[in-house]
């Protein structure tokens, strides 16, 4: 064989790992650089030392091989410190890209979305159509479905690449493991890569055996570096085994000669030798309830440090990634991911999620989201004011309401303010039906225009662009056409695992994974998150490859990934053991409330040291103990400033909120807070209540009816008005629902007839419908609508309101109640004849205050309910007996109490009331806001 680039070359290896199946018949030098100092720092010295002198120390002849790019652009800083005066570079690459520069360059390979595409494409067909194998029968063998399988074909077939197999290979390997399914993969492969010949395209894995079998790279460098790499692919390592037969190889170690029997020839760390091993036990070592709490402290301590240089934030678990932003935001503390932020982060799958939602339904929900996404909303053409946009959104879901209309289309006509918008993406939907590529890439860059620049954005932009390649390279040759709902499937499925480059802001913490920390020289390390599970990492489960069979294959195992991980522990400790510290922060519960463990690192030590370190994970009470699962007690959730924002107006009905609890009060009339849902199948109790209001004002307007005392003709004649409020409101006919609900109302206003026709044979008539009435109370505008007024032939005069609540109401206890000590707000109480009572509800005193002022002639006034409940006979009217002018008069001093203490700003503490046990308000402050809650007063 002839001889190549690398064979040519010498061969540096810093901490690297090959499985014992594929030890070299060299022994490559092994280097121990020591943990006591920065790894980077190390290995620019020791390159430095071996290049050539002269005025400018020339490493251009030297290939440096790192494990992420990260990690070398943390050598490259390394490099120029040492060398400020300046030097000529090495290049400095990952260890799969040998490959990408050993594979011909005339050759297309596939991208994963062309993978994915290509797999799904063979389960669709007749070739993949029995799965009988697979465990499970789906519901339906649909695009989805497929997708998701593909998905697991393409981590089985990564996993396999570990050890240089295929499925036809392992299937080999695999021996008497599951053989009809391992003969049936192997066919499937063959058919699969077929699919990808069809559009010119080969699998990646297929050119690196090509290059394996050729030993054949094209680097033609003097020396060659691998920099800090614990635990590279082990496909790799094989390669360069392959091409550097017969040359001497050195393997830099970052760890001192007194741990060498730690490490096999290539520096992988040797699982007999770690487990064994006792680890330190750090003094910083932190156990806390829940995530947040985990958070807040990782954030004090960030605090704690005046510059931020200093501290570096080692994220072990995930899952506490957004807990920690969060905090440190509070806090004020800009952070940096130099890894990138996670795609599914940044709104765009979403925006996807929605789009394709929209091609298979066309309904209002991800309509109005597209409307609250600004690179969608300026694409439909949505005016950049924010109180316009709110304006529209608020007609969009009032004709969602009203018209219960499924689709966008239904509602917009309904709002004519809306049909410019409904017309754009009804546009968007026929040409995606014609051309879905095309289509989708026109509508991508309209957005990406429209939001500007930006490393992520840019970054974000080429991954969907090369995306959509991927797929138009397929054409013709697709076994079946792809429509524009099923490729924005496949490019969320692009972004799942995507990181964006983000922006560093100044002065910002820098948040590391675990496998970045070696790389890492700040003095101040916060290992946030060390649990069980995550360190030391867990192999991914896959059903297709369990342990047992990749133990067999020789893959990667749970042991190889204990070590090291427990290598790279002991080397954070030591490396900052004389100049610096390390905090080591883990907690109790999920943000679920599932249990968590500490690291199993953290007990790794001698049989009598181990109760000491047991007692230390015991102890370690910080916090607390948990009543709630973290998920809603992580963090309080601040809001303010607690001051009333607006005009001096209120309704009657809003007074009502600040009784029951001036907190609610202040979300709901001064925040406007409300759930947003999406479109309804039905009439709500709101409109269902609006819908027989209506009804009865249109016949208590009708002079000819307000004499009438029977029963019969009133309920024809509400027959009557009942269906042509119907037609106005559903032209398009009645949705089933409504259809029901319709029947149930038809049976209240039955009800209403019979009680009516009592009403004007006792000589009540009806005066007025509907009536406006304002009251200037404290400086304050206190608005309301009285439902009717009644006049009998005495001259008495009765106020009504009517309640369609399932059971017939009476006015007196929904408006006020005995009252012990300081129950509820201070401006509720008053007393009344010698005892303490407290208000629910001013409505009915407030409408006969206002009422006898505006009619000064009628003094004989009275209140009641006109109850229409479920059941018709229970119908009637609910006189409130103990009614008098006093109650009134109270009644506005309370309203004046209320606005004084609106004004004052006091909506704090959080009263006890039931509008904290419904919807959506349990959900959001779990029945407890005083617990929840961070207030900003007023005052502040």
């Amino acid at each position: 064989m002839g001889c190549t680039g690398l064979e040519a070359c010498g061969l540096v290896f810093l901490g690297w790992r090959i499985s014992n199946e594929y030890l070299d018949p060299m022994r490559p030098e092994r280097i121990f650089l020591g943990w006591d100092r920065p790894l980077a720092a190390q290995a620019a010295e020791w390159l430095f030392e071996r290049c050539e002198r002269g005025l400018c120390p020339d490493l251009s002849r030297w290939l440096v091989i790192v494990p992420t790019r990260e990690s070398g652009r943390i050598l490259r800083g390394a490099l120029r410190s040492g060398r400020p005066e300046g030097f000529l570079a090495p290049r400095v690459v990952t260890p799969m890209e040998v490959y990408e520069r050993s594979r011909g360059v005339s050759e297309k390979w596939a991208g994963p979305t062309a993978r994915l595409w290509a797999w799904t494409q063979l389960l669709l067909s007749e070739q993949g159509a029995d799965c009988s194998l697979f465990a499970g029968e789906p519901a339906e063998r649909n695009f989805a479905w497929a997708l998701g399988l593909s998905r697991s074909l393409c981590e089985a077939q990564d996993l396999l690449s570990e050890g240089g197999l295929t499925f036809s290979t392992a299937r080999e390997a695999a021996g008497h493991f599951e053989p009809e399914l391992w003969l049936r993969l192997a066919q499937w492969e063959e058919r699969y890569r077929a699919i990808l010949a069809g559009a010119g395209l080969r699998d990646p894995m297929e050119g690196r055996l090509e290059a394996l079998d050729k030993a054949s790279t094209d680097f033609e460098g003097d020396s060659v570096a691998l920099v800090g790499c614990p635990d590279p692919h082990p496909l790799a390592l094989r390669l360069l085994r392959t091409a550097l037969p017969d040359r001497d190889c050195s393997v830099l170690i970052h760890a001192p000669e007194a741990v060498s029997g730690g490490f096999d020839a290539w520096g992988e760390p040797d699982p007999a030798f770690w487990q064994s091993r006792c680890l330190p036990f750090l003094p910083a070592t932190r156990i806390y309830a829940e995530e947040g709490e985990v958070a807040r402290r990782t954030a004090d301590l960030v605090a704690a440090n005046q510059f931020r240089e200093a501290v570096t934030i080692g994220v072990c678990d995930s899952r506490l990634l957004p807990y920690l932003r969060l905090s440190l935001e509070e806090r004020g503390i800009p952070a940096f991911d130099p890894g990138g932020a996670p795609a599914h982060g940044s709104g765009w799958p979403s925006l996807l999620a929605d789009l394709r939602e929209l091609l298979r339904e066309k309904s209002i929900g991800p309509f109005r989201r597209l409307l609250c996404h600004p690179a969608a909303a300026a694409w439909l053409g949505l005016p950049e004011d924010g109180s316009r946009r709110r304006v529209l959104l608020e007609r969009l879901d009032r004709a969602a309401s009203w018209t219960l209309a499924k689709d966008f289309e239904s509602a917009a006509r309904r709002e004519p303010a809306l049909a410019p918008f409904a017309e754009k993406a009804k546009r968007f939907l026929s040409e995606a039906r014609e051309q879905p590529l095309a289509t989708i890439r026109v509508l991508f860059e309209e957005l990406f225009r429209r939001q500007g620049g930006g490393d992520g954005l840019r970054a974000l932009s080429d991954e969907l662009a090369s995306a959509l390649e991927e797929m138009e390279a397929f054409g013709a040759s697709s076994t079946r056409p792809l429509d524009a709902a099923e490729a924005l499937d496949l490019l969320a499925n692009r972004l799942a695992r995507q990181s964006l480059p983000e922006e560093r802001p100044e002065e910002a913490v820098e948040i590391r994974g675990w496998l970045e920390l070696l790389w890492d020289d700040a003095p101040h390390l916060v290992l946030a998150g060390f649990q069980e599970g995550s360190v030391p990492e867990s192999v991914a489960h896959d059903f297709l490859l369990p342990a047992t069979l990749r133990e067999r294959l020789g893959l990667r195992t749970n042991a190889q990934r204990e070590a090291r991980d427990s290598y790279l522990f002991e080397a954070l400790v030591e490396q900052r053991r004389g100049r610096g510290r390390v905090d080591l922060l883990a907690c109790r519960f999920s943000r679920e409330g599932e249990p968590l463990f500490p690291s199993r690192l953290l007990f790794r030590c001698s049989p009598l040291e181990l109760p000491g370190r047991v007692r230390r994970m015991l102890e370690a009470r910080d916090s607390p103990l948990r009543r709630q699962p973290a998920a809603k007690d992580s963090f309080r959730l601040q809001i303010g400033p607690l001051r009333w924002e607006g005009e001096k107006r209120l309704s009657i009905t809003a007074l009502r909120d600040y009784l029951a609890c001036p907190f609610f009060f202040f979300l709901r009339r001064v925040r406007r807070w409300e759930a947003v849902e999406g479109p309804p199948e039905e009439l709500d109790a709101r409109e269902f209540g609006a819908l027989l209001h209506d009804v009865l004002s249109d016949f208590g307007r009708e002079e000819a009816m307000k004499r009438c005392d029977r029963s019969e003709k009133i309920e024809e004649r509400l027959h009557t008005l009942f269906s042509r409020r119907l037609r106005q409101r559903f032209p398009e006919g009645l949705p089933p629902a409504v259809a029901l609900q319709a029947r149930a109302l038809e049976g209240r206003l039955s009800g209403f007839a019979r009680a009516q026709a009592d009403e004007v044979r006792r000589g009540w008539t009806t005066i007025s419908v509907e009536e406006g009435i304002s009251s200037s109370i404290g400086g304050w505008e206190i608005e309301g609508r009285i439902d009717r007024v009644d006049r009998d032939a005495e001259g008495r005069v009765r106020i009504l309101d009517f309640k369609s609540a399932e059971r017939a109401p009476n006015p007196r206890p929904a408006h006020l109640r005995a009252a012990t000590g300081s129950d509820g707000p201070a401006p509720a109480l008053f007393d009344w004849r010698g005892k303490r009572f407290r208000w629910r509800d001013l409505q009915l005193p407030l409408y006969a205050a206002a009422w006898r002022r505006k009619n000064p002639a009628f003094s004989n006034l009275e209140v009641a309910y006109f109850a229409l409940p479920k059941h018709r006979a229970e119908a009637g009217i609910q006189a409130w007996k103990e009614w008098s002018q006093e109650l009134e008069t109270e009644a506005e001093s309370c309203a004046a109490r209320i606005v004084q203490a609106i004004e004052e700003g006091l909506f704090w503490p959080p009263a006890d009331a039931p509008e904290w046990e419904r919807e959506p308000w349990q959900s959001w402050f779990d029945g407890r806001p005083g617990e929840i809650v961070s207030p900003l007063l007023a005052s502040s």
